[in-house]
């Protein structure tokens, strides 16, 4: 009898798990293991997602002391979700924003204008607002959620 397309009957499942002797693992091999198994369950994604690694998108510099890294871009929609990282003398022209952008800071400090903002504030730009100068004398890394392509100067 071949069992091949078939399952086995439960009296030979119980025979073999009964026959089976739990292996030994050494400590080293028991922990090489879970990590595996760890960093497979880690890297699947839920349907519908996606994950930007921190070392997959490369910066960018886009201006002297200025550099970017796209994390998402929907050209359809004309929007994309960038971290900018300023050094200290890196200044972001005045400009108007054509979509509304979210402006979170993540570390450091900068101004916009006169408005001073510090790690954790977020600032939020209407449609059709105008931002003054951006700005930094410490460094600075933000999130921008905001216009593709960036939003004109001048």
């Amino acid at each position: 009898m071949s069992y091949q397309d078939e399952e086995l009957p439960d009296s030979t499942l119980q025979a073999l798990a009964l026959a089976l002797k739990p292996a030994e693992l050494s400590e080293s091999v028991r922990r090489r293991l879970r990590e595996r198994v760890l960093q497979q369950a880690h890297e699947v994604a839920s349907t519908g997602t996606f994950t930007v690694r921190a070392g997959e998108a490369a910066w960018i510099e886009i201006a002297p002391f200025i550099q970017m890294k796209l994390l998402r871009r929907d050209q359809a929609a004309g929007n994309q979700t960038v971290l900018m990282r300023m050094q200290p003398g890196g200044i972001v022209p005045p400009h108007r924003h054509a979509h509304e952008e979210e402006f979170l800071v993540l570390e450091g400090e900068c101004c916009i204008g006169d408005l001073q903002l510090r790690a954790g504030d977020a600032h939020i730009a209407a449609a059709g607002s105008w931002h003054e100068a951006v700005t930094t004398r410490t460094g600075v890394l933000v999130l921008l959620r905001g216009e593709y392509p960036l939003p004109c100067t001048g």
